[in-house]
């Protein structure tokens, strides 16, 4: 009846006051939220860890936030979609430290490549720092 809320959004409010949600509800839940444009709820359940974060939520909410996206992937150790979103926000910088982090076998030539057509200074600057290397050994061959 009209007035009332759907019984699926009292489900997931019922689960959220208690629990977190698992893979299937997380996304179920967060892709209309998403349609909606509603990033402050996303951003809430994310703060208080209710959801349980996947690539495929990664995938939903990227177009609305690159930022929430970041921070599910980094949970769902996405690895190469946590490198994507660090050139997406221009914090290039964090790249290098993130792999040698987790210890993630990058594929810097791949990602420079890509890097030139959206981004020709973050570009720039990122083979600058991988010529650097760490203790002056460069992180990629330049032949």
């Amino acid at each position: 009846p009209p007035g009332q809320s759907s019984p699926i959004l009292h489900y997931f409010s019922t689960l959220l006051e208690h629990n977190k949600l698992n893979a299937l509800e997380s996304v179920e839940l967060v892709r209309p939220v998403v349609q909606q444009g509603r990033r402050e709820l996303i951003e809430k359940w994310l703060k208080e860890d209710k959801l349980e974060c996947t690539e495929e939520l990664g995938d939903i909410v990227r177009p609305l936030e690159t930022k929430f996206a970041l921070s599910i992937y980094l949970r769902a150790q996405i690895h190469q979609k946590v490198i994507q979103c660090f050139v997406e926000l221009g914090q290039i910088d964090q790249i290098v430290a993130y792999v040698k982090r987790v210890g993630y076998q990058a594929d810097y030539t791949q990602l420079l490549q890509n890097m030139v057509a959206t981004n020709p200074e973050g570009a720039t600057n990122f083979a600058k720092s991988l010529l650097e290397g760490q203790n002056g050994v460069p992180l990629i061959d330049i032949n």
